[in-house]
């Protein structure tokens, strides 16, 4: 009665690894949703400080804006020519984060108190990659919602 459902041992093995495998994928999106997590947290406490964005920007980064596309090099440079261009208290009034292998997506709401009551709220979308061990962004795109 059993002799019909042998199987030979390699499959037995396969599906014991294939189990194994599984069970260690699990865990990483969610070790890399909180690697991600930290990166926009860093980069949205330092978005004015070139020294510090250049260590999140990937070098074929692209940022897209109402007037075009800017590279990396461009970012960073009208970061050291305008230091106080982000100004106000920023914080995440939602962060979510979708990771696809060595890709996540960061999608998200930024609130900024520019004081006296006044608040701008920008929707946006960034785009990671996973190079050398490090999460890097290669892509940004913001939505003023106000």
């Amino acid at each position: 009665m059993y002799a019909s459902l042998r199987l030979p041992i390699s499959a037995v093995v396969a599906v014991a690894v294939s189990f194994a495998c599984f069970g260690l994928r699990a865990e990483e999106p969610a070790t890399a949703e909180h690697e991600v997590r930290a990166v926009e947290e860093r980069w949205l406490s330092n978005e004015s400080r070139p020294e510090i964005v250049a260590s999140i920007l990937a070098n074929d980064f692209v940022h897209v804006l109402a007037v075009g596309f800017i590279d990396r090099n461009e970012h960073l440079q009208y970061l050291k020519q305008h230091p106080g261009a982000f100004p106000g208290a920023k914080q995440f009034e939602q962060l979510r984060i979708r990771v696809y292998g060595d890709t996540a997506v960061a999608t998200g709401i930024v609130s900024t108190d520019l004081g006296a009551g006044t608040a701008k709220r920008t929707a946006f979308t960034d785009v990671f990659v996973r190079r050398n061990g490090r999460w890097l962004a290669v892509n940004a795109q913001e939505l003023s919602l106000n």
